[in-house]
């Protein structure tokens, strides 16, 4: 029969805890939405925004992307808002997203300041 000192049973205990942290970490993967900006010119005042989530970001220059995890609550939308030169856009219903299911949304304003978004699960 096997016996376990007490130093023994503290560090068993410990892996175990540390194997459930490791775990459910994992299982929470944050959505992350990437803004890439294809036009000629600055993107600014950028808010992503959905169920129980907004995020800002400050500007994106031309040809660069940038990107931010969220935490939507349950089932959301995506709304993108961005100022271009003069131009005021305002973008909502965008994609689906949920919370912690690895989401990975990729927003494009393209040359003509038209804005599409595609999305999948990272991981599948």
């Amino acid at each position: 029969m096997l016996e376990f000192t007490s130093e023994a049973m503290q560090i068993y205990r410990i892996g175990i805890i540390l194997a459930l942290v490791v775990a459910l970490a994992a299982c929470s993967r944050s959505p992350v939405i990437t803004i890439t900006n294809r036009s000629p010119v600055v993107l600014t005042n950028i808010v992503v925004s959905g169920s129980g989530f907004s995020e800002r970001i400050e500007s994106i220059a031309a040809g660069a992307e940038r990107r931010v995890s969220v935490r939507p609550r349950g089932e959301s939308g995506l709304r993108v808002v961005f100022d271009a030169g003069s131009q005021h856009i305002d973008v909502d219903d965008l994609a689906y997203l949920e919370s912690g299911d690895g989401y990975s949304v990729t927003v494009t304003v393209q040359s003509d300041l038209k804005v599409s978004a595609s999305s999948n699960l990272r991981g599948y």
